[in-house]
């Protein structure tokens, strides 16, 4: 899938948030319309967690490696090709305007890595039986 890079935010939690345009012709006049949004978190990042010891850090960088990436797509399929760049415009400004709040929390990184983390160990676990 090739991708460009359309947007950088950078958040308040020190993290950057990244907007990639994944929009391809379809056929004819017709498109699809989408991006994808990346938010990539250093394990290290976390080091700061009053709640989080450096041994769970640790854990977590066996488990995960050393960064996680939070990701996200939105897409509309057979788009006129005179509408595309008005639809994809709206759908990352409705995008942002619901999640940037939650993406500028200084908990979302930890909440997110920990997350990560749990699914990462119940799915490695399902193998070992």
């Amino acid at each position: 899938m090739d991708t460009s890079l359309l947007r950088k935010i950078d958040l308040k939690s020190g993290l950057e948030l990244k907007i990639y345009d994944v929009s391809r012709k379809l056929a004819g006049d017709r498109w699809y319309v989408g991006f994808i949004v990346r938010v990539e978190i250093p394990i290290i990042f976390l080091a700061d967690c009053a709640d989080l010891s450096e041994l769970d850090i640790e854990k977590m960088k066996d488990v995960l490696g050393e960064t996680v990436l939070f990701e996200q797509k939105r897409d509309r399929h057979y788009i006129d090709e005179n509408k595309k760049d008005a639809m994809l415009n709206g759908l990352i400004d409705d995008f942002l305007a619901s999640t940037l709040p939650y993406f500028s929390e200084k908990d979302f990184a930890k909440k997110y890595a920990l997350k990560a983390y749990k699914i990462k160990l119940e799915k490695s676990s399902w193998f070992k039986t």
